[in-house]
């Protein structure tokens, strides 16, 4: 799953790319039939092969990253948030040949991400035809925030990390626990983070 690029012209956006990515991967990764590559993975490629300043990922970069990933498919997209609402759309990538196998597009209101996010989780379970069992089910439904202000937050603090600054994200994730206390992801990171340093 790589990055979802930000085309709402918003800066302040831009960190819900690996933000949206990483819960897809974190929702994705309990399922026994497909093995998802971590994002840590993902990050050392982009940097491995520098994309330049080229933020966007065509199907030939996706064909590549998947490529240098060992998978078979490669989830990529983007998103668009205007005042209230969010846009997400996403193509999931034969790496072997190029061709689209999922075109999605989900639109809802912003502060819904969290169900934007669960319907395609669920399109891309339909088009792999990926039979759940109980509880991958039910592991599947649980919502890791409902708060937009926790998930910007917890996705700025993945940049963060990503950059090396391990004292700024450490503070962001503790702002994304603050506006949502049950983010059990944010608070994974968090104490994983600590022990780190």
């Amino acid at each position: 799953i790589s990055y979802f690029d930000n085309t709402s012209d918003v800066e302040e956006y831009d960190p819900l790319s690996k933000g949206l990515a990483d819960m897809l991967i974190t929702d994705l990764s309990v399922l026994k039939s497909i093995q998802i590559v971590e994002r840590e993975k993902l990050e050392s490629l982009l940097k491995e092969i520098e994309l330049g300043d080229s933020k966007f990922i065509d199907n030939k970069t996706a064909q590549k990253i998947g490529d240098g990933l060992g998978a078979e498919y490669i989830l990529t997209g983007s998103f668009l948030i205007i005042d209230e609402v969010m846009r997400i759309d996403a193509r999931l990538v034969d790496v072997e040949t190029g061709a689209i196998s999922m075109g999605e597009e989900i639109t809802g209101q912003r502060n819904i991400f969290f169900e934007l996010e669960k319907q395609l989780v669920e399109k891309l379970i339909g088009t792999l035809d990926i039979q759940l069992s109980r509880s991958e089910k039910r592991n599947i439904k649980k919502i890791q925030t409902e708060s937009f202000d926790s998930f910007n937050a917890y996705s700025t603090a993945l940049v963060a990390y990503d950059k090396g600054e391990y004292e700024k994200s450490m503070k962001l994730l503790e702002k994304a626990t603050e506006f949502d206390e049950d983010f059990d992801k944010a608070w994974e990171k968090l104490e994983n983070l600590e022990q780190k340093l």
